[in-house]
């Protein structure tokens, strides 16, 4: 641990003092998965016992400090006599806009998240300005607040100082651990990736990428198969009807949960509850989720934990231990009797005869196949035949030998791609950057779409219960590849393949090529019309795209799928900082923002930039810059020009180009 980089960025940081409680535990009392609202310090002041950080055990004796972020679990057990301390909770954030290095020392170093642990060389030093603080913040009057953040500083001041001498080591929170956590404990209520990024302090595209990175799955994907190890766990262990087991686990429509719990299991729940294999196989086999190593770590239950603030008491009630399994041989061979059985059950129409049990199950499994080609043949009726046709993917190739007719598709461009062509997805993600279902200009088309989540977590429930033909996919998904191939035949596309070239294979997919040619013709025509008058008007005036985001405004570059229709299409002139190839955009802050020296500047906004958009343009610099001053400031929709890369977007974005410049 380098203090000197935790100093730096304390001095750097904007801080704000949340609470500060005083908090007597008995001999015998525990904490059960109290997660911290905000980062904090523990320091106790006497007594011992244990406290877990996440799980990571601290010893404490007498005068112990302990440092954790916001979303980390603590649990403290193994009381003995009383155990006084106090929890002083904070937020700090290094304000914006600021050096990038600055930001990326803050990601490196992570000071007001890690976890730590020491017993302080000068305990009257710390204890005093503890106390001090918890004194002063209780008098609830601003100087009074105030002086409890000066203090807070004191404090940091003298850890500091105490770590550079004693060389504290520190552990970085597991982001995974934490979630896994509280999906274990929370699955019965309603919450959505953004709840938990929040809880977590950490975004929600981190999480989701962080989560899958160790698990293989995504947060909801992880949520979904807890409900239904739960479920299997009351249908083996409790006499409680579908409904009351549907809404235990999280499920209002039970009808609903039976659909999902047979396509996690292969069994209905009723099936599963009344065939006499099933405790036997349970009590063998892993819970859904004993493949993810991380998940079978010792987790505590979930219990509120009582704060009485009058009697400066903090209380809680005993949890459990969550138990994880390994897999079995026994468990295979058992899952194998149950499937036979319940199949063969549920064919047979009744008992058989012992004597010619062979027969019968011989005469059970051509019924089976039978009623498979006849639902399969059913199925098919409203799909058209029609010629085979091979389409080449990133994961392959797959042969289709008919129209498909209920799409699902993970990414918001192709549902563009399908309506430019005369059809629709029975279901698609959608994009949440102006907070709507589907953008305007398709909204009259898409209203009676299913929603399946979104682009970075899609809902995969949801994609189940649609019942596809077929899911088309980007690499954003490519974790659950496998997940959604056994859903229904899945194709994978380079989300980031030029517009064109995809809708060439939507065309080959619908049976549309001609029509999808016309329409890469039209709008070659149309762009080289409009190239022509923009030479002619503009004599070589730069443009720039960019998009104010995180405190920060990312300028697209002449790599940028959007971009590229200025540039590439339309033959406008970029600026000198978006002619590096190197990425698809660069983050400046609004100082630099006037070296970017643009003519005409597209400005790309919707409901979650809005503010911070706004703020700059409010601003003296943003008021300098040649395009503010000339009226040359365009903003445009997110949705439309970044989520929408099909043709009608497409067409929209250089109709909106034309009419601002021309």
């Amino acid at each position: 641990m380098n203090v000197d980089d935790h100093i730096f960025l304390w001095n750097q940081a904007s801080v704000r003092l949340h609470d500060v409680r005083h908090i007597v535990m008995r001999a015998g009392e525990q904490l059960r998965s109290y997660q911290l609202p905000a980062s904090a310090f523990l320091f106790s002041v006497r007594g011992s016992g244990l406290i877990r950080l996440d799980g990571n055990v601290h010893a404490i004796k007498n005068c112990y400090m302990a440092h954790a972020g916001k979303g980390t679990y603590v649990d403290i057990e193994e009381i003995k006599d009383e155990l006084e301390y106090y929890l002083i909770l904070y937020k700090a954030h290094l304000p914006l806009p600021c050096r990038q290095e600055l930001l990326r020392l803050l990601e490196k170093t992570q000071p007001f998240h890690i976890q730590y642990g020491l017993a302080p060389m000068h305990q009257a030093n710390v204890f005093v300005a503890i106390s001090r603080m918890q004194q002063v913040w209780n008098q609830n009057g601003n100087l009074d607040k105030l002086r409890a953040k000066a203090l807070l500083y004191q404090l940091v001041c003298e850890l500091m100082a105490q770590m550079q001498s004693q060389g504290i080591g520190v552990t970085v929170p597991n982001l995974v651990v934490q979630a896994v956590r509280y999906i274990e404990e929370h699955y019965a209520e309603t919450f959505t990736l953004d709840d938990l990024s929040a809880l977590l302090n950490c975004s929600s595209r981190s999480l989701q990428r962080t989560f899958k990175a160790q698990l293989a799955v995504g947060p909801i994907d992880y949520l979904i198969q807890v409900r239904i190890q739960k479920a299997q766990e009351l249908l083996r262990q409790t006499n409680l009807g579908l409904k009351e087991v549907a809404e235990s686990v999280g499920y209002t429509d039970s009808y609903y949960f039976s659909r999902i719990f047979k396509k996690y299991t292969g069994f209905s729940p009723s099936m599963y509850k009344e065939n006499p294999l099933t405790s036997e196989i349970r009590r063998q086999s892993p819970l859904l989720l004993s493949r993810y190593s991380i998940a079978g770590q010792k987790l505590w239950k979930y219990n509120d934990h009582i704060e009485n603030e009058n009697q400066n008491h903090l209380r809680s009630r005993d949890g459990g231990a969550v138990p994880m399994y390994k897999s079995t041989k026994a468990m295979l061979a058992l899952n194998l009797m149950l499937s036979l059985t319940l199949l063969l059950g549920a064919c047979s129409g009744g008992g058989t005869n012992t004597s010619n049990s062979g027969n019968a199950a011989a005469g059970a499994s051509n019924q089976v196949a039978t009623q498979l080609n006849t639902t399969q043949s059913s199925a098919n009726q409203e799909v058209k035949k029609s010629d085979t046709r091979t389409i080449k993917h990133m994961k392959g190739e797959l042969t289709l030998d008919f129209k498909p007719v209920r799409i699902a598709v993970l990414d918001t461009q192709y549902a563009d791609q399908m309506i430019a062509l005369g059809e629709l997805p029975a279901g698609s993600v959608i994009t949440t950057g102006d907070g709507s279902k589907f953008p305007e200009y398709l909204m009259d088309k898409l209203k009676d779409v299913h929603v399946l989540g979104t682009k970075d977590e899609p809902n995969s429930e949801a994609v189940v219960a649609m019942e596809p033909d077929l899911i088309i996919c980007t690499e954003f998904q490519d974790k659950i590849y496998d997940n959604l191939n056994k859903i229904a035949p899945t194709i994978m596309f380079d989300r980031n393949e030029d517009w064109r070239e995809t809708l060439i294979t939507f065309g080959k997919i619908l049976e549309k090529e001609q029509q999808a040619e016309q329409i890469v013709k039209d709008y070659q025509e149309k762009t080289n019309k409009l190239k022509a008058e923009f030479a002619t008007k503009l004599k070589g005036e730069s443009v720039a795209l960019i998009r104010p985001r995180d405190n920060a405004i990312r300028l697209h570059t002449v790599e940028h799928r959007t971009a590229a229709i200025l540039y590439s299409d339309l033959g406008l002139t970029p600026p000198q900082p978006a002619m590096d190839k190197s990425d698809t955009a660069t983050m400046i802050s609004l100082e630099v923002l006037p070296e970017v020296n643009a003519d005409h500047l597209f400005v790309v906004t919707d409901k979650a930039n809005q503010a911070l958009t706004d703020e700059y343009k409010n601003s003296s610099i943003w008021k300098g810059l040649k395009a503010a001053k000339e009226d040359k400031v365009y903003e445009v929709n997110t949705t439309v020009w970044i989520a929408y890369y099909g043709p009608i977007a497409i067409n929209n974005i250089v109709d909106e180009i034309a009419e601002a410049l021309l």
